[in-house]
């Protein structure tokens, strides 16, 4: 997942004072002038404003600014929204993440241990792994977030060249850069493929954005039409949902799991005067049928969900339907 720290530059605000009062104004100010999803969350965030505002004052402690602060962002139960002040837990407003929901139904372990054959790859970091599924003639990958580390698809797909079909991770993918995965998913088409599209707040006004901006699934290397999975979860997240949007046009993928978190947009950082940090999202995107999946997730093909007796005894049965799926 990719913060900029700079954005919406016609956006001029005055230094606001470091006092509680100022920093809920600046915040609240901030968010309605240059978040974008509130018509997509369902927020009027006005009613926030009159709901929080009285519960400020200049004698507000900080433990009770963050915590005014956390209560009003977590309406927007966005997951590129969070907050952050040091000595404190990062609060994220998207219950899944702060609350980590399911969070261990995933176990990149399991799958090291229990499925893939001897002589996988993987980088020091872990942004990938890739190998041959056991007792199977198919190719497995993981990645972690998407950026460079998504240009090792190619030395997979010819590694795995012969191949009955491949199964791609995107289980609790951190988002990224999605032009790298656009980038390396070109060889999986013939045909440029119109994928979403976007526009970006420019101005603070309800209806100052950019124009849109079509995003397409380009041909480029070496074709390959194999049948291909894709994996998803509630932690598929940011530029991992825009990876899943391109993969949903490609009529050899099945996309098997659970629902994407439903976070697409571009994340921005801002600093509040008192040196807290906090995320925004000034965009919105629109899927190629004309449909905001902002706050709803990209739903699978198949749902599959592990549960946590399954992972604890090394099983992942969203990882074994995906194998049924490439060998019926």
């Amino acid at each position: 997942m990719i913060i900029i720290l700079s954005s919406c530059e016609d956006i001029i605000h005055p230094e606001p004072a470091n006092n509680p009062e100022a920093i809920f104004e600046d915040l609240w100010t901030r968010f309605q002038e240059e978040y974008a999803p509130f018509e997509e969350r369902g927020v009027d965030w006005e009613a926030q404003y009159v709901k929080y505002r009285p519960m400020v004052a200049e004698n507000t402690s900080d433990d009770e600014l963050f915590t005014i602060l956390s209560s009003m962002l977590g309406s927007l139960d966005d997951g590129h929204v969070s907050l952050t002040a040091p000595g404190r837990k990062i609060f994220f407003s998207n219950t899944t993440r702060n609350m980590l929901l399911e969070d261990s139904i995933f176990q990149l372990e399991v799958i090291r241990q229990h499925y893939l054959e001897p002589g996988y790859k993987s980088d020091e970091d872990e942004s990938y792994l890739y190998g041959k599924l056991k007792n199977t003639n198919i190719g497995y990958i993981f990645f972690d977030h998407v950026g460079e580390n998504f240009l090792i698809l190619d030395d997979f797909l010819k590694e795995f060249e012969d191949a009955d079909g491949y199964i791609i991770d995107l289980r609790h993918n951190q988002g990224g850069d999605f032009t790298y995965a656009f980038s390396a998913l070109g060889q999986l088409t013939k045909d440029s493929r119109y994928v979403f599209k976007s526009k970006t707040k420019n101005g603070p006004g309800e209806e100052d954005y950019t124009p849109w901006h079509s995003w397409y699934l380009e041909p480029e290397g070496t074709y390959t039409d194999k049948a291909i999975v894709v994996l998803t979860d509630r932690y598929t997240i940011s530029a991992g949902e825009r990876a899943v949007m391109a993969f949903k046009t490609l009529p050899q993928v099945t996309i098997i799991g659970d629902t994407t978190n439903g976070a697409h947009g571009t994340m921005i950082g801002r600093e509040l005067a008192n040196g807290w940090f906090y995320s925004l999202v000034p965009q919105k995107v629109e899927l190629f049928d004309g449909k905001s999946y902002e706050g709803v997730g990209l739903a699978p093909d198949v749902y599959e969900k592990n549960s946590l007796a399954e992972i604890s005894a090394g099983k992942d049965r969203t990882l074994e339907r995906a194998v049924e799926e490439l060998e019926q």
